[in-house]
């Protein structure tokens, strides 16, 4: 977590003293999302994908198709967005998750490999954090952090995830 920490906060700090004019991050995008490794930055599985809408004025709309989570377990993504300049922006989400579920990993007891794998989750909240770089009108790609809350605003987890997006037209 330290070192893409530290990535992350130097892009910040990069990003907000930029001065040329990105394209628009504006409109609908298809997102693959790859679960890492905090302090390796190895792909903690499959990426799976999502569909992000960035609206004008700061706002953003997030579907996930995590399996990770049960089928209705995890609502939607709503957050904002910031234009740091020079094509990098910061993007903010928070999804609810609606009720819990048992952890099912390999390697531990009770995994059933016939069902997802999946960390298990309380019902509560998840909040993104991701640095995103528009590369051309069409790409961009982000990294960051991703935190869970249990209802009552209690932490529980924490993890990193990168992600490549591509305009949908």
């Amino acid at each position: 977590m330290k070192t893409l920490g530290t990535a992350f906060a130097l892009l910040l700090t990069c990003a907000g003293t930029a001065q040329a004019a990105a394209p628009s991050l504006v409109g609908p995008w298809m997102v693959q999302v790859t679960l890492r490794d905090c302090t390796t930055g190895a792909a903690l599985g499959p990426a799976f994908n999502s569909l992000v809408t960035f609206q004008s004025g700061g706002t953003i709309s997030e579907s996930a198709g995590s399996t990770a989570f049960a089928p209705g377990q995890r609502g939607p993504g709503h957050g904002t967005w910031t234009d740091l300049g020079s094509q990098y922006y910061t993007q903010r989400m928070i999804a609810q998750i609606v009720f819990d579920t048992p952890a099912n990993l390999p390697g531990t007891p009770g995994f059933d490999p016939t069902k997802p794998v999946t960390p298990g989750f309380f019902a509560g909240w998840s909040v993104i954090t991701h640095v995103l770089n528009v590369t051309d009108v069409d790409h961009a790609s982000s990294f960051g952090v991703n935190q869970f809350y249990k209802a009552d605003g209690t932490a529980y987890r924490s993890g990193c995830s990168s992600a490549t997006a591509l305009r949908f037209e």
